[in-house]
């Protein structure tokens, strides 16, 4: 091995911080100058309206894109934590996958503003809600089978209590959205009918609050891991030591 190697270090816990802490205030402010400007009226809250209009859409798209960056690389670190106590398990590498996905949802729907394309936004928050739903209930899943060999506490029964949560809000906006489906017959374009729009917005807030939150309970499982990022030549073999490479993932 050579005697000096230049690399990255990042600690899971600050980016799982920096993105909760980025997100908030990104739609903070969006909602406020939304609501201030009136471009988001009560009862339509929802959070695609408080990104519909310049400057609040750079703001929120600048805002989502920074924290949905920091999902894959924790999400990788979770897998490799429970890769080590259960080696191989399916259900880890797939909700590594569905992370990843969801971020490209979220990417979609900060890139693709309510107004630019609405279909296109659609399509990118339903592939965000429903594979981050996924990555929830995996999450569960996971704890259950890796409770002999980690330690979940606090984490593991909120875990437990954020998918509750998740599937209700997230079937409850099924419900609704198919509701206004068949009243405006399929054209998503006619808005929010007044009697659903509030309490469906209520349950996208609570849906999107606990995709937060499911990675904020991961960060006291971490404890001292740490994501490196480096640079190799794999035609040298100096620059690997026998047992220490990682099976590949993809």
């Amino acid at each position: 091995m050579p005697k000096h190697k230049t690399e990255l270090q990042f600690n899971p816990r600050n980016l799982i911080v920096f993105a909760l802490s980025i997100t908030v205030c990104a739609f903070s402010v969006c909602y406020d100058m939304s609501i201030k400007k009136k471009w988001l009226k009560s009862p339509e809250l929802f959070l695609s309206g408080a990104i519909n209009y310049m400057p609040a859409s750079s703001i929120g798209a600048f805002g989502l894109i920074l924290a949905i960056v920091c999902i894959p690389p924790v999400m990788f670190v979770r897998y490799v934590q429970i890769e080590e106590a259960v080696p191989d398990m399916r259900v880890n590498k797939i909700s590594l996958y569905s992370s990843w996905i969801a971020s490209f949802g979220g990417f979609t729907v900060a890139c693709f503003q309510a107004r630019s394309n609405i279909h296109v936004h659609l399509a990118g928050a339903g592939i965000f809600f429903a594979f981050s739903l996924f990555v929830v209930l995996s999450q569960v899943y996971i704890d259950h089978v890796t409770r002999d060999s980690i330690k979940h506490g606090t984490g593991g029964m909120l875990r437990k209590c954020i998918a509750l949560v998740s599937v209700g809000s997230l079937v409850t906006m099924a419900i609704q959205g198919l509701m206004i489906l068949i009243e405006y017959k399929g054209d998503v374009s006619k808005g929010t009918p007044e009697g659903i729009a509030l309490p469906m917005s209520i349950m996208e807030l609570t849906f999107f609050a606990t995709c937060l939150a499911v990675y904020a309970t991961m960060i006291p499982d971490f404890g001292d891991r740490r994501l490196r990022l480096t640079v190799v030549k794999l035609s040298d073999p100096e620059e690997f030591v026998e047992g220490e490479a990682m099976k590949p993932i993809v």
